[in-house]
């Protein structure tokens, strides 16, 4: 397969199938139920995506997508999009399907209106995004874990399985109380997602995927659970506000894992050094463009 192989469309709604199908191939048998797939697109907020395939020969051989968000950036609302998957099969790699994607994409986000196109990476995609693709390193988010059952972890690291675990409790409705804190929280706040009802209701309610909240007068916060290099992993997707130790105590409560993971934002250390979360040598990439 040479570079000019292939050819770029856009998605179509009938085309769901070969994008599942070659995110089972890509990441060897796990990914999106069709449930997902319809909540990252179809369902968010914004009422808008960018999803673009790349075909050869007839088969779906890459694809990449990017979901809109809004972004208070400078102290002024605009509309960004986050890069949520960039794929390609095995037959595809080296063949330049993935650059060819992605910087259509990017044009696309530009020509749409899209201040920024963000996004987290990996070892492997990083120098691609960065060295070669033209987008910037803004920042690497350290990790912070407070860990519940080490010893349950360690076992779990040596035997290669897939460790179980999940949330206890359910995501209330956020309305105008939780929008009252957001915005009272975000005074202080450098650039940021915007975290109204709408977009909370839709990350947190709405997903297929399972989460918890909790809040008080004065704060919230949001826990999931998912698997992070093979262990039984909460995660701290949300906590604003006051009142955020016993929040985070309240999630660690609520998951059943080995161990709970955050990205303490700004001036949230010592709330998070006080609920028992210790800073880890792992950090995660964000970049832009």
């Amino acid at each position: 397969m040479s570079a000019a192989a292939f050819e770029i469309v856009p998605y179509e709604p009938g085309r769901r199938g070969d994008f599942l199908a070659l995110m089972r191939e890509v990441y060897e048998g796990s990914g999106w139920s069709e449930e997902e797939f319809d909540w990252w697109f179809e369902q968010n907020p914004t009422g808008r995506f960018i999803l673009n395939l790349a075909d050869a020969d007839g088969q779906t051989i890459g694809a990449a997508a990017q979901s809109y968000a809004r972004l208070v950036l400078r102290g002024r609302e605009a509309d960004v999009t986050f890069t949520i998957h960039v794929m390609t099969g095995a037959a595809a790699r080296g063949k330049g399907v993935f650059s060819a994607l992605q910087l259509h994409n990017d044009e696309q986000a530009a020509r749409s209106g899209a201040r920024l196109a963000l996004g987290f990476t990996n070892p492997m995609a990083g120098p691609i995004f960065v060295g070669k693709l033209g987008w910037d390193e803004l920042c690497w988010l350290r990790l912070w874990a407070r860990p519940k059952r080490p010893l349950r972890a360690i076992r779990h690291l040596r035997a290669h399985g897939q460790p179980a675990g999940g949330v206890r409790g359910s995501v209330e409705e956020f309305g105008p109380r939780h929008e009252e804190i957001y915005h009272r929280a975000a005074a202080g706040w450098a650039d940021h997602v915007v975290k109204d009802a709408a977009y909370l209701n839709w990350r947190y309610r709405a997903t297929p995927r399972r989460y918890a909240s909790f809040s008080t007068a004065r704060g919230f916060a949001v826990v999931g659970w998912g698997v992070f290099r093979g262990v039984s992993a909460g995660l701290v997707c949300e906590l604003v506000g006051g009142d955020g130790v016993r929040l985070l105590n309240r999630c660690v409560r609520a998951v059943d894992a080995d161990v709970v993971i955050a990205m303490p934002n700004r001036g949230e250390h010592g709330t998070y050094l006080a609920a028992g979360f210790v800073p880890t040598p792992s950090a995660i990439r964000f970049i832009g463009r």
